[in-house]
Protein backbone atom coordinates (compact mmCIF):
# COMPACT_ATOMS: atom_id res chain seq x y z
CA UNK A 1 0.00 0.00 0.00
CA UNK A 2 1.50 3.43 -1.01
CA UNK A 3 2.16 5.97 1.63
CA UNK A 4 0.05 8.64 2.22
CA UNK A 5 0.61 12.55 2.22
CA UNK A 6 -1.88 14.96 3.26
CA UNK A 7 -1.67 18.96 4.14
CA UNK A 8 -1.20 20.37 7.28
CA UNK A 9 -4.12 22.53 8.60
CA UNK A 10 -4.06 25.25 11.36
CA UNK A 11 -5.44 24.64 14.03
CA UNK A 12 -8.40 27.44 12.59
CA UNK A 13 -8.60 25.46 9.56
CA UNK A 14 -6.07 27.07 7.29
CA UNK A 15 -4.09 25.40 4.32
CA UNK A 16 -0.90 25.88 6.38
CA UNK A 17 0.86 24.74 2.39
CA UNK A 18 3.01 21.88 4.39
CA UNK A 19 3.47 18.63 3.58
CA UNK A 20 3.67 15.22 5.53
CA UNK A 21 2.53 11.47 5.68
CA UNK A 22 -0.37 10.44 7.22
CA UNK A 23 1.47 8.38 9.93
CA UNK A 24 3.41 11.71 10.65
CA UNK A 25 0.18 13.51 11.11
CA UNK A 26 -1.32 11.23 13.62
CA UNK A 27 1.71 10.71 15.27
CA UNK A 28 2.34 14.55 16.38
CA UNK A 29 -1.27 15.77 15.92
CA UNK A 30 -1.54 17.62 13.47
CA UNK A 31 -4.47 19.14 12.25
CA UNK A 32 -5.86 17.83 8.78
CA UNK A 33 -8.76 17.51 6.81
CA UNK A 34 -11.37 14.49 6.31
CA UNK A 35 -14.00 14.37 3.59
CA UNK A 36 -17.34 12.88 4.81
CA UNK A 37 -20.50 11.85 2.81
CA UNK A 38 -23.71 10.86 3.82
CA UNK A 39 -25.78 9.28 1.32
CA UNK A 40 -29.99 8.90 1.39
CA UNK A 41 -32.46 8.04 -0.62
CA UNK A 42 -35.94 9.77 -1.24
CA UNK A 43 -37.47 8.03 1.20
CA UNK A 44 -35.12 9.20 4.08
CA UNK A 45 -33.14 6.15 4.88
CA UNK A 46 -29.17 6.86 5.20
CA UNK A 47 -26.47 4.70 4.01
CA UNK A 48 -24.40 3.40 7.05
CA UNK A 49 -20.91 1.64 6.98
CA UNK A 50 -19.55 -0.99 9.38
CA UNK A 51 -15.84 0.21 9.59
CA UNK A 52 -12.87 -2.97 8.89
CA UNK A 53 -12.12 -4.79 12.09
CA UNK A 54 -8.78 -4.23 10.73
CA UNK A 55 -9.29 -0.21 10.88
CA UNK A 56 -6.49 1.13 13.17
CA UNK A 57 -9.44 3.25 14.56
CA UNK A 58 -13.14 3.06 15.73
CA UNK A 59 -12.66 -0.88 13.65
CA UNK A 60 -16.30 -2.52 14.21
CA UNK A 61 -18.15 0.43 14.32
CA UNK A 62 -21.19 1.82 12.00
CA UNK A 63 -20.40 5.49 11.38
CA UNK A 64 -20.55 7.54 8.32
CA UNK A 65 -21.75 6.55 4.65
CA UNK A 66 -18.07 7.52 3.36
CA UNK A 67 -15.46 9.26 4.85
CA UNK A 68 -11.38 9.26 4.44
CA UNK A 69 -8.60 11.59 4.23
CA UNK A 70 -8.25 14.54 2.29
CA UNK A 71 -4.58 14.36 0.25
CA UNK A 72 -1.75 16.49 -0.51
CA UNK A 73 -3.34 18.90 -3.18
CA UNK A 74 -6.63 16.83 -3.62
CA UNK A 75 -9.84 19.01 -3.47
CA UNK A 76 -12.40 18.17 -0.73
CA UNK A 77 -14.91 17.16 -3.68
CA UNK A 78 -11.93 15.18 -5.23
CA UNK A 79 -11.58 13.27 -2.44
CA UNK A 80 -14.87 12.95 -2.00
CA UNK A 81 -15.64 11.36 -4.90
CA UNK A 82 -12.28 9.21 -4.38
CA UNK A 83 -13.60 7.46 -1.39
CA UNK A 84 -16.62 6.74 -2.50
CA UNK A 85 -15.43 4.77 -5.30
CA UNK A 86 -12.67 2.79 -2.65
CA UNK A 87 -15.40 2.48 0.14
CA UNK A 88 -18.51 1.87 -1.79
CA UNK A 89 -17.92 0.80 -5.09
CA UNK A 90 -19.70 3.95 -6.47
CA UNK A 91 -18.68 6.91 -8.91
CA UNK A 92 -20.67 10.16 -7.69
CA UNK A 93 -21.45 13.22 -9.19
CA UNK A 94 -19.54 15.91 -7.08
CA UNK A 95 -22.05 18.38 -8.24
CA UNK A 96 -24.75 16.66 -6.28
CA UNK A 97 -23.00 16.95 -3.21
CA UNK A 98 -24.58 19.35 -0.62
CA UNK A 99 -22.07 20.88 2.08
CA UNK A 100 -23.45 20.71 5.84
CA UNK A 101 -20.17 22.57 6.90
CA UNK A 102 -16.84 21.81 8.42
CA UNK A 103 -16.02 20.12 11.93
CA UNK A 104 -13.59 20.33 14.09
CA UNK A 105 -12.67 16.84 16.01
CA UNK A 106 -9.83 16.23 17.92
CA UNK A 107 -9.84 12.19 19.54
CA UNK A 108 -6.93 11.16 21.06
CA UNK A 109 -6.07 7.24 21.00
CA UNK A 110 -2.97 5.32 22.63
CA UNK A 111 -0.90 5.34 19.20
CA UNK A 112 -2.85 8.48 16.94
CA UNK A 113 -3.26 11.89 17.84
CA UNK A 114 -6.51 12.64 15.36
CA UNK A 115 -6.91 16.58 14.67
CA UNK A 116 -9.35 16.88 12.05
CA UNK A 117 -11.49 18.68 9.94
CA UNK A 118 -14.76 16.73 9.05
CA UNK A 119 -15.86 18.74 5.06
CA UNK A 120 -19.53 17.43 5.81
CA UNK A 121 -21.74 16.86 2.72
CA UNK A 122 -24.75 14.90 2.23
CA UNK A 123 -25.89 13.07 -1.21
CA UNK A 124 -29.10 12.00 -2.33
CA UNK A 125 -29.28 8.37 -4.74
CA UNK A 126 -31.50 6.26 -5.74
CA UNK A 127 -31.07 3.14 -3.39
CA UNK A 128 -30.72 1.07 -6.49
CA UNK A 129 -27.35 1.91 -7.10
CA UNK A 130 -26.22 0.89 -3.64
CA UNK A 131 -24.50 -2.78 -3.61
CA UNK A 132 -25.18 -3.55 0.00
CA UNK A 133 -23.05 -6.54 -0.33
CA UNK A 134 -20.26 -4.45 -1.35
CA UNK A 135 -17.06 -5.29 1.01
CA UNK A 136 -13.39 -4.41 1.03
CA UNK A 137 -10.45 -4.38 2.96
CA UNK A 138 -12.09 -0.28 4.58
CA UNK A 139 -15.58 -1.45 4.79
CA UNK A 140 -17.38 -4.77 6.66
CA UNK A 141 -20.83 -4.22 5.94
CA UNK A 142 -23.02 -1.91 4.51
CA UNK A 143 -26.83 -1.13 5.57
CA UNK A 144 -29.64 1.61 5.27
CA UNK A 145 -31.71 2.45 7.94
CA UNK A 146 -34.05 5.44 8.98
CA UNK A 147 -33.71 8.46 9.88
CA UNK A 148 -35.87 7.73 13.22
CA UNK A 149 -33.58 4.89 13.62
CA UNK A 150 -30.77 6.38 13.26
CA UNK A 151 -31.40 9.35 16.06
CA UNK A 152 -32.64 5.90 18.18
CA UNK A 153 -29.31 4.31 17.90
CA UNK A 154 -27.73 7.82 18.85
CA UNK A 155 -29.52 8.43 21.78
CA UNK A 156 -29.10 5.18 23.46
CA UNK A 157 -25.15 6.15 22.88
CA UNK A 158 -24.31 2.62 21.67
CA UNK A 159 -20.51 2.32 21.68
CA UNK A 160 -20.97 -0.22 18.57
CA UNK A 161 -22.81 2.23 16.25
CA UNK A 162 -21.97 5.80 15.70
CA UNK A 163 -19.13 7.65 17.73
CA UNK A 164 -21.05 9.05 20.65
CA UNK A 165 -19.28 12.45 21.17
CA UNK A 166 -20.24 13.87 17.51
CA UNK A 167 -24.20 13.90 18.27
CA UNK A 168 -24.23 17.90 17.63
CA UNK A 169 -22.53 16.74 14.05
CA UNK A 170 -25.66 13.74 13.14
CA UNK A 171 -28.49 15.75 14.02
CA UNK A 172 -26.96 18.41 11.66
CA UNK A 173 -27.05 15.81 8.97
CA UNK A 174 -31.00 14.61 10.68
CA UNK A 175 -31.97 18.30 9.78
CA UNK A 176 -30.19 18.61 6.37
CA UNK A 177 -31.55 14.97 5.38
CA UNK A 178 -34.69 16.15 6.93
CA UNK A 179 -35.39 19.22 4.98
CA UNK A 180 -34.23 17.15 1.69
CA UNK A 181 -36.49 14.32 1.61
CA UNK A 182 -39.75 16.30 3.98
CA UNK A 183 -42.04 15.58 1.09
CA UNK A 184 -41.63 11.81 1.37
CA UNK A 185 -40.81 11.97 5.14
Amino acid sequence: MREEFLEIYSPDGKKTGQKESKFNIHLNGFFHATVHVWIFTRNGNILIQKRSKEKELNPGIWDVSVAGHVEFDESIKKAAKREAFEEIGININTKNLLKIGVYKSINIHPKVIDKEFHHTYVLEVDDGLIDINHKNQEVDDLKFISINEMENLIKKRNKKIFISKNREYYQDVFEKVKSITSDNY
